[in-house]
């Protein structure tokens, strides 16, 4: 992950321009929080009348797969997508409501998995870790 540079550095550095489009989605993403792509749709095409919903989803899919943006499956089958802001963690999830909290452990960080992966012959990327449950709101609503 390019958790330390900007989005606007990663994208120069991989050769891509800052679009007005990449912009206005950054500055959504910016302001914390996860968004669906119909969310960041509906706030961007606001500023800018003329955008469409497959130019928002070619950028996000161009901004996932340069790091910058990050991809959450949430149970109601829809991706959301939230700015990488530097900060490693990962997410519990309630399967009733969708509501997506962050975690700041991370499992992967001992050191014996990391070894069992050399002993594998594979070097890891990147990596996600999602708990899925039922929140506390929803559990005492039952």
């Amino acid at each position: 992950m390019n958790n330390e540079l900007s989005p606007e550095k990663i994208l120069k550095n991989k050769g891509c321009k800052l679009t007005q489009q990449r912009k206005a989605i950054i500055e959504v993403l910016s302001s914390g929080g996860h968004h669906t792509a119909n969310e960041i749709y509906a706030l961007v095409s606001d500023k800018y009348r003329g955008i469409n919903f497959s130019t928002i989803y070619r950028n996000l899919e161009l901004l996932v797969g340069l790091g910058i943006v990050e991809r959450l499956n949430i149970s109601d089958n829809c991706s959301h997508f939230e700015l990488i802001n530097g900060k490693h963690h990962h997410h519990v999830i309630c399967n009733k409501c969708g509501e997506v909290r962050e975690i700041d452990i991370c499992p992967f960080a001992a050191a014996e998995d990391r070894e069992k992966l050399k002993e594998l012959d594979f070097e890891a990327t990147e990596h996600k870790f999602e708990i899925y449950g039922i929140c506390s709101n929803c559990r005492h609503k039952e």
